[in-house]
């Protein structure tokens, strides 16, 4: 019986040590930075600032606009948004058409969404984004679901070789209907490298580091995808 009762205290002793471990390893965790307290986004935003508008959106911009439904107790004058993206990144096929979704719903026809293109990806992110561009001369629905479908493939096309990738898109476009040579040809204008470059230039111009990143009217700056409800109090408080 003694023997039975000395290993239950092993054991327990055991348990309560462990316990401690995790715990105290958690907490250390917690001080040492290692986790974003919840709420705690301030790393991420630079607001008050006077930012040069020239470089925030230009005339060759794609834009966006909702539809009018707009929810938001904000005022009725037009809101600017900007999005720094990169066709590449995984965190702009998921948060930022997630945050650009949510703020059309929100705002509806009050807001516009510029779209610049910032490939800190590299090459195949100014392929892919000239691709893109060129699908303007359908209109501004085709764009918009060349642009989607895009980033929803992503996964698909970003890990494949320069061959295989070009195929596969080339599949994706006419799989939407849409003349694949007609729109290939327009996207070998130099103009669009051109803009691309040009994006680049006034992002880095801008201070913006990382995509997805947004730019409200010329006086916020925010890095990353943050929660749609952190970027709005930037929105309706300005």
């Amino acid at each position: 019986m003694e023997n039975i009762k000395t290993e239950t205290k092993v054991i327990i002793g055991i348990l309560a040590l462990t316990a401690l471990i995790i715990f105290g390893g958690i907490t250390l965790f917690k001080t040492q930075g290692g986790a974003t307290e919840p709420g705690d986004y301030s790393k991420y935003i630079s607001t008050g600032l006077d930012l040069d508008k020239s470089k925030i959106s230009r005339p060759e911009n794609p834009k966006i606009t909702g539809v009018s439904v707009a929810t938001s107790t904000a005022t009725s004058t037009k809101i600017n948004i900007t999005e720094f993206m990169d066709y590449e990144c995984p965190a702009c096929a998921t948060n930022g058409e997630d945050i650009n979704d949510k703020l059309l719903s929100i705002y509806g026809d009050n807001i516009i969404i510029t779209r610049k293109i910032f490939p800190v990806h590299g090459q195949t992110s100014i392929d892919v984004g000239r691709i893109v561009l060129a699908s303007q001369i359908f209109g501004p629905e085709i764009y918009e679901k060349v642009h989607k479908k895009i980033l929803e493939t992503q996964s698909g096309w970003a890990i494949l070789g320069k061959k295989d990738r070009e195929d596969f898109i080339k599949k994706t476009i006419m799989d939407l209907g849409i003349d694949y040579d007609k729109l290939y040809t327009e996207s070998t204008n130099e103009k669009y490298p051109a803009q691309i470059a040009q994006d680049k230039q006034d992002a880095l111009d801008l201070g913006i580091t990382a995509t997805p990143s947004f730019v409200i009217e010329n006086h916020t700056k925010i890095t990353g995808g943050l929660p749609v409800e952190e970027i709005v109090k930037y929105i309706d408080n300005k």
